[in-house]
């Protein structure tokens, strides 16, 4: 029996049924921020894992297991090593500069009199001198506080971050080898009057993302190598493990070269004192400009279809929303909204 279309009249029912999976994921989400943030997480860790793991498949005697097995080990390792470096780094840093700060108040005068002449200049300046030595008295002071708030915060959610960090290591390794049963078993999730569509939408979709995961590995990299050379000239200790941090973080997009930031600014303060700062500083700013007027523009706004102010408006207004996953997702979410509403909504607007 010959199947007809649906009616011109009637709206595609998956437009609802789409609607209906994302409120429930944000209802979810709300309600259990950091199972489900966990959850997603690990989402996005096993689309990374997939990255490479496409790469070694190229080779004809590994297959997709062992190409996914090794993956996950190469990954697993990098996040593991990461973690376990950062933080005696961060507490020894905390600790030099607590004590520096604790010994006594900061002559400014001799930190003028080691730079370049014309700020050295300053220091014979005694009302210069006076506003110089508020404002970086009120900076160390902030910044110290700063530091000490964030270890604080760090010891109170340990629990929670456990919990989220087991969730998150079982959910990506479990989604990365469930992603085939997934796609087989796709079609139930949708009504058999539009099924075939809704698969193609999730697939263009779906596609689009590994495109996504793909481009920012590159960029990634290209921030990591910039941070690791900028530190090796500026002579700022660590500097291969931190291109190596930068790498890692900078999957969270535009803001990877910031959470780098936190511990290469304790270190530039502690070894070099203010000059160390404005290394870091320099080094830092430069390879967030580029990463955000030349990579993400060219690379992600390529594969994505959208514009590059578009995204980072996207990454503000999703993270304020719903914090580091909003960051991490927000163009995911923005390309889900741009498809549906290419797909969906103009196809209903274009209705009779």
């Amino acid at each position: 029996m010959r199947r007809h279309p649906l009616p011109e009249e009637k709206i595609d029912p998956a437009t609802w049924i789409f609607l209906m999976y994302f409120a429930i994921l944000i209802i979810m989400y709300m309600v259990s921020s950091t199972i489900i943030g966990a959850v997603i997480l690990g989402l996005y860790l096993s689309m990374i894992i997939m990255v490479p793991a496409r790469l070694l498949m190229k080779l004809k005697f590994i297959g997709r297991g062992a190409a996914v097995a090794i993956s996950a080990v190469l990954v697993f390792t990098a996040l593991s090593v990461t973690i376990i470096m950062i933080f005696p780094i961060l507490i020894d840093e905390a600790s030099n500069l607590f004590s520096t700060l604790s010994a006594g108040p900061v002559s400014w005068e001799s930190i003028l009199e080691g730079l370049p002449d014309i700020f050295s200049d300053l220091a014979g300046n005694t009302q210069a001198l006076e506003i110089i030595q508020e404002i970086g008295t009120r900076v160390l002071s902030a910044f110290s506080s700063f530091g000490m708030s964030l270890l604080n915060d760090i010891v109170t959610s340990l629990p929670g971050m456990l919990t989220s960090v087991v969730i998150f290591i079982i959910a990506s390794a479990y989604l990365t080898a469930m992603i085939p049963v997934l796609k087989k078993n796709l079609w139930r999730f949708f009504p058999k009057s539009t099924r075939k569509k809704s698969i193609k939408f999730v697939e263009t979709y779906y596609s689009t993302i590994k495109s996504f995961i793909g481009g920012q590995v590159i960029i990634a990299g290209a921030v990591g190598l910039i941070i690791g050379i900028g530190f090796t000239i500026a002579g700022i200790p660590y500097a291969v493990f931190f291109g190596f941090l930068s790498f890692i973080t900078n999957f969270i997009p535009y803001f990877g070269v910031i959470i780098t930031s936190i511990p290469a600014l304790f270190l530039g303060l502690t070894h070099y004192g203010l000059m160390g700062l404005i290394r870091v500083g320099f080094v830092l700013i430069l390879a967030n400009q580029i990463e955000s007027w030349v990579l993400q523009p060219k690379v992600q706004g390529d594969r994505t279809e959208l514009n590059w102010f578009i995204i980072l408006v996207g990454i503000l207004l999703f993270g304020s929303l719903f914090g580091i996953i909003g960051i991490l997702f927000a163009i995911p979410i923005m390309v889900f909204i741009k498809e549906y509403w290419q797909t969906y909504v103009q196809e209903a607007f274009n209705r009779k």
